[in-house]
């Protein structure tokens, strides 16, 4: 490899919108330098004759004009995915600064608060390492004093990808629970959204933003990408403004519901609505205003899960568990499509029928995809039980189900037997598998 060769793969993957030839490239982490050759030769025969195609002309000529530098580092991947990974840290540098000084700000620092910016740093793509150096450097420039248990191990779990904000103890408790908004939401999730968001300028409003999580996640990735954040909690408002404040005038969020965004119609490319119709006692409303806002074909990106699929595990499949927890959900997923109207109504299974749901509204289902959302980590069984639990008991009242259900009575017993059975500090790998549906609809007209 050449001096610059480095750079100049850097500069085509921006062009592309990709964060490394790999991903550019289709193949996984782990291919060779042989098979990325392979594939960057196949990707330069079909360019060859796109030079004059505007989608490609850029990309087109720069592969073929550098495509000797290209190949250098095509062959040694391992190197190429370093250099990537660190330009991407450096990149993410201030915002995780800015992250830090927020929960510095009282002059401390508590477990909760390092795990929350630590998952949000590992989940972003800073290194441990990094992580840590840059804790201490701002601890030690806003004078907190540091104690050995303040720095944890990481953790199994992967969060979501939320940076953490401090205003007051008001928002503490709104601090916190963002590190749990989206526990499912990883790289392979946001590689399915960078997917269907090709590069270049645009305008995306996100209807339930939360912390800001996709802002967080997609602007470092889509540079030309312009953000609006909705959320109707005043909570989560504040806390979406601090964490979105890094990227200036790019990003903004505002108090809205999501059928009633606060936009002129046809004025945005994108509208992404990540589990915001699931409870919505009127999905039809939610589709039909963002078909408005929509310029045409823009494109409408609506995640939902098939919460009829979910199923649990510790140390293999929980069966028993998993069929009595199945037929609680159909009983929750009959009353709360029951309470809507027909067509339009809330369902634990919206996932599957969002193509459907999208149709009805006018937008032209163009792709469905699923992500298998999920979180695994060792640990003790009375954990997993109390799960086992307290899940079945919210998705009944918020179905309206009654506390003494025969669904929640069923699924009950079968914690019974598994606690019976399994002693409670006894330690295995746990967790759950739900799949994450994300289908994309077009304006057409």
């Amino acid at each position: 490899m050449e001096p610059g060769d480095l750079e100049t793969a850097a500069s085509f993957c921006q062009i592309v919108q990709s964060a490394d030839l790999l991903e550019y490239l289709g193949l996984p982490r782990d291919a060779t330098g042989p098979a990325v050759s392979a594939a960057l030769a196949e990707r330069r025969r079909r360019l060859q004759g796109m030079q004059n195609n505007p989608k490609y002309r850029e990309s087109a000529r720069f592969l073929l004009k550098r495509y000797q530098a290209l190949t250098r580092v095509a062959a040694d991947p391992a190197t190429h995915l370093e250099h990537a990974r660190l330009q991407r840290e450096a990149d993410l540098l201030p915002t995780l600064q800015m992250a830090i000084d927020s929960v510095l700000a009282n002059g401390t620092l508590t477990d909760a608060e390092e795990q929350f910016v630590r998952r949000a740093a590992l989940s972003l793509g800073v290194s441990q390492a990094t992580y840590e150096r840059v804790l201490r450097e701002r601890a030690g420039r806003a004078g907190v004093r540091l104690q050995a248990a303040s720095v944890l191990p990481p953790p199994v779990w992967k969060g979501g990808p939320t940076a953490p904000v401090r205003q007051g103890n008001a928002l503490r408790e709104a601090e916190v629970q963002g590190a749990a908004e989206h526990p499912w939401w990883d790289a392979g999730f946001t590689r399915l959204l960078l997917q269907v968001i090709p590069g270049g300028p645009g305008e995306m409003v996100d209807l339930y933003c939360r912390g800001g999580t996709s802002a967080l996640t997609l602007l470092p990735l889509r540079p030309q990408l312009a953000w609006l954040g909705l959320d109707r909690n005043p909570a989560r408002v504040a806390l979406g403004h601090a964490a979105v404040a890094p990227f200036g005038e790019r990003a903004r969020v505002e108090r809205a519901r999501p059928s009633e965004v606060p936009l002129p119609e046809s004025s945005v490319d994108y509208v992404l609505a990540v589990r915001a119709l699931t409870y919505h006692a009127d999905t039809g409303a939610v589709l039909a205003d963002t078909r408005r806002v929509l310029r045409q074909g823009g494109r409408a990106l609506v995640a939902e899960p098939d919460g009829l699929a979910e199923t649990f595990y510790f140390e293999g499949h929980l069966d028993a568990y998993n069929a009595a927890f199945h037929a609680l959900g159909r009983s929750v997923d009959e009353a709360m499509r029951a309470a809507g109207r027909a067509g339009s109504e809330p369902s634990l299974a919206l996932g599957p029928r969002l193509a459907r749901r999208l149709a009805d509204a006018g937008l032209a289902p163009v792709s469905t995809a699923v992500h298998g959302a999920g979180a695994f980590e060792v640990q003790p069984f009375r954990r997993v039980a109390r799960k086992l639990r307290r899940y079945p008991r919210a998705l009944a009242r918020a179905a309206g189900l009654p506390g003494d259900h025969p669904g929640l009575r069923a699924v009950e017993a079968e914690v019974d037997i598994l606690e019976a059975r399994i002693p409670a500090k006894q330690t295995g790998l746990g967790g759950h598998v739900l799949p994450m549906f994300l289908t994309v609809g077009v304006r057409e007209d």
